[in-house]
Protein backbone atom coordinates (compact mmCIF):
# COMPACT_ATOMS: atom_id res chain seq x y z
CA UNK A 1 0.00 0.00 0.00
CA UNK A 2 0.84 3.67 -1.06
CA UNK A 3 1.43 5.73 1.94
CA UNK A 4 -0.32 9.00 2.26
CA UNK A 5 1.04 12.02 2.99
CA UNK A 6 -0.40 14.31 5.06
CA UNK A 7 0.31 17.78 4.06
CA UNK A 8 -0.79 20.46 6.59
CA UNK A 9 -2.34 24.06 5.53
CA UNK A 10 0.86 25.58 6.58
CA UNK A 11 2.52 23.64 3.97
CA UNK A 12 0.06 24.06 1.16
CA UNK A 13 0.17 27.62 1.91
CA UNK A 14 4.44 28.22 2.02
CA UNK A 15 4.00 26.07 -1.38
CA UNK A 16 1.83 28.52 -2.68
CA UNK A 17 3.54 31.36 -1.81
CA UNK A 18 6.33 30.34 -2.75
CA UNK A 19 5.22 29.56 -6.31
CA UNK A 20 3.33 33.19 -6.53
CA UNK A 21 6.87 34.23 -5.80
CA UNK A 22 8.38 32.96 -9.00
CA UNK A 23 5.57 33.82 -10.93
CA UNK A 24 6.09 37.63 -10.02
CA UNK A 25 10.20 36.97 -10.72
CA UNK A 26 9.06 35.69 -13.67
CA UNK A 27 6.53 38.48 -14.75
CA UNK A 28 9.27 40.72 -13.69
CA UNK A 29 12.35 39.46 -16.45
CA UNK A 30 9.42 38.95 -18.82
CA UNK A 31 8.89 43.43 -18.12
CA UNK A 32 12.51 43.42 -18.37
CA UNK A 33 13.01 41.93 -21.76
CA UNK A 34 10.22 43.22 -23.43
CA UNK A 35 12.14 46.79 -22.53
CA UNK A 36 15.51 45.62 -23.81
CA UNK A 37 14.17 44.49 -26.84
CA UNK A 38 12.22 47.71 -27.56
CA UNK A 39 15.70 49.38 -27.04
CA UNK A 40 17.68 47.11 -29.03
CA UNK A 41 14.83 47.50 -31.96
CA UNK A 42 14.95 51.59 -31.23
CA UNK A 43 18.66 51.22 -31.81
CA UNK A 44 18.80 49.09 -35.10
CA UNK A 45 16.20 51.24 -36.83
CA UNK A 46 17.62 52.49 -40.04
CA UNK A 47 17.82 56.18 -40.46
CA UNK A 48 16.35 58.03 -43.25
CA UNK A 49 18.51 60.58 -44.72
CA UNK A 50 16.29 64.32 -44.98
CA UNK A 51 17.86 64.57 -48.70
CA UNK A 52 16.22 60.99 -49.57
CA UNK A 53 13.15 62.66 -48.26
CA UNK A 54 12.98 65.24 -50.41
CA UNK A 55 14.08 63.32 -53.52
CA UNK A 56 11.07 60.81 -53.54
CA UNK A 57 8.69 63.45 -52.79
CA UNK A 58 10.20 65.95 -55.53
CA UNK A 59 9.74 62.38 -57.95
CA UNK A 60 6.09 61.89 -56.78
CA UNK A 61 5.47 65.73 -57.30
CA UNK A 62 6.75 65.12 -60.89
CA UNK A 63 5.19 62.27 -62.16
CA UNK A 64 2.04 64.14 -61.32
CA UNK A 65 2.40 67.05 -62.67
CA UNK A 66 3.59 65.08 -65.98
CA UNK A 67 -0.14 62.87 -65.18
CA UNK A 68 -1.77 66.31 -65.05
CA UNK A 69 -0.46 67.22 -68.07
CA UNK A 70 -1.37 64.12 -69.91
CA UNK A 71 -4.95 64.55 -68.75
CA UNK A 72 -5.03 68.27 -70.05
CA UNK A 73 -3.71 67.49 -73.88
CA UNK A 74 -6.76 64.47 -74.36
CA UNK A 75 -9.49 65.13 -76.09
CA UNK A 76 -12.91 64.89 -73.89
CA UNK A 77 -14.57 61.52 -74.54
CA UNK A 78 -18.32 60.91 -74.58
CA UNK A 79 -20.97 63.24 -74.30
CA UNK A 80 -20.22 64.78 -70.96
Amino acid sequence: MAKKKHCTVDTLLSKINGMDNKICNLTEKIKLLKQLLDEQQDENAEEVCPDVIESEKAVVEAIEKLYVEELMTREPEGDA
